[in-house]
């Protein structure tokens, strides 16, 4: 698409690039390389945006064949950058990823310039997590080989068995104590609250 500012020209592609293409990525790589190249040639200093889903294909490629920037820098799709934005310069502000509004396991992605946005509909998860260490299974396992674990044989096993439980949980509470996280909506995918 071609947009005339008035000040500049403005050319906006986008690209779906299936998981499992029919045709070669190398062709798909020199398509994208040549309409760059034509572009420049027709409308010198016009800015550039390619946008799309790249799914696999790889981001070093497109880079190196067409010079533009990528300025997507969080996962669009569980851990992996799907959904990409390349510009010819820097031309915005902000860029955010978000959860899609659709019915999509891809994010959304938000380029934009201007003051900064506030996000709409941002939900907040407290989660309740222990934290593990190598020094706190250290010391729980100390403590455990020093107590002398006894059962009264004139209790039932019930009761037993209680009591032990018991035990346990109140040196899980003391070696491995439980926290409380907030995790939001904006969160990428592979925050869980040990990372947080």
């Amino acid at each position: 698409m071609h947009v005339c500012t008035g000040a500049r020209d403005v050319l906006i592609g986008a690209l779906y690039h299936p998981p499992q293409p029919l045709y070669q990525t190398t062709e798909l790589l020199n398509h994208i390389e040549d309409c760059v190249d034509a572009v420049e040639l027709t409308f010198p200093g016009a800015l550039i945006t390619l946008a799309g889903d790249f799914n696999t294909l790889p981001e070093d490629d497109v880079i190196a064949r067409t010079a533009l920037t990528s300025i997507v820098d969080q996962p669009t799709r569980g851990v992996n950058k799907l959904d990409r934005i390349y510009v010819s310069e820097p031309s915005y502000t902000s860029v955010k990823v978000v959860a899609s509004t659709g019915k999509s396991d891809h994010k959304a992605v938000i380029a934009y310039t201007g003051p900064p946005l506030k996000t709409v509909n941002k939900s907040r998860t407290q989660l309740t997590f222990r934290r593990r260490s190598p020094n706190q299974h250290a010391l729980s396992l100390s403590h455990l080989s020093r107590r002398d674990i006894m059962f009264d044989t004139n209790n039932d096993i019930q009761k037993n068995f209680d009591g032990f439980c018991q035990m346990l949980l109140d040196m899980l509470d003391r070696f491995h104590p439980q926290r409380t996280i907030t995790v939001t909506s904006t969160d990428p995918d592979f925050i869980t609250p040990t990372i947080k």
